[in-house]
């Protein structure tokens, strides 16, 4: 069985029907985003350690996000946690533009550096060695965000999303080592939220 084979029955085991977001996780290659000792574990449906417990997200679930946040080609997106930059590239295919803000200098490098070496859009990327938590006030100005990162609560950023935007967050759960990603759609008479889109074992938290 060869890698796409089986990424194959991952998505569809987990529901992955996009034939956009299909296309798009198909031709990059995954490894090209792993550190060298994992590369052998590149297609399997593991969280793949990166370093200072950051791990990679799952396939299955960086393809559930893809698919439920229904990006266009004239969205500017904001990623909060580069990791890797697989998510960054993979979001580089389906979007206008894609920030970037990574928080750890070790991480950030290790991401920039696969981005500069193997990204196909890299002219639409653009990234940050920050923490985008000190500046709030900058997310209002996309209308996507993925936050890769666990946080406790939403309710401190709501009034900093943008009208008309979708917003991608993992909430921690205290008595568990899973987080569950929710949905928020943000309007200008208030917002709606869909949860469980999908658990991931996050281990990053953020408290704001």
């Amino acid at each position: 069985m060869n890698n796409n084979d089986h990424l194959n029955q991952i998505y569809r085991s987990n529901n992955i029907l996009d034939e956009k977001i299909l296309r798009v996780i198909r031709k990059i290659k995954r490894d090209n985003f792993v550190p060298e000792s994992y590369k052998s574990f590149s297609y399997s449906d593991i969280s793949i350690p990166l370093e200072s417990r950051v791990h990679m997200l799952t396939p299955s679930c960086e393809a559930r996000i893809l698919q439920e946040m229904e990006f266009h080609k004239n969205d500017n997106v904001l990623v909060v946690g580069n990791g890797s930059g697989h998510l960054t590239e993979c979001l580089s295919c389906l979007t206008n533009s894609v920030s970037a803000y990574e928080c750890q200098d070790s991480m950030y490098q290790f991401g920039k550096k696969n981005l500069d070496t193997h990204s196909k859009n890299r002219h639409k990327i653009y990234l940050y060695n920050e923490n985008i938590f000190n500046s709030l006030e900058k997310i209002s100005k996309y209308t996507k965000i993925v936050f890769t990162c666990s946080i406790k609560s939403y309710d401190s950023i709501i009034d900093y999303l943008g009208e008309n935007s979708k917003t991608f967050i993992f909430l921690w759960h205290d008595r568990s080592p899973y987080s569950t990603g929710i949905v928020i759609d943000k309007t200008r008479n208030g917002y709606t939220v869909n949860k469980n889109i999908v658990t991931s074992q996050t281990d990053l938290i953020v408290e704001i």
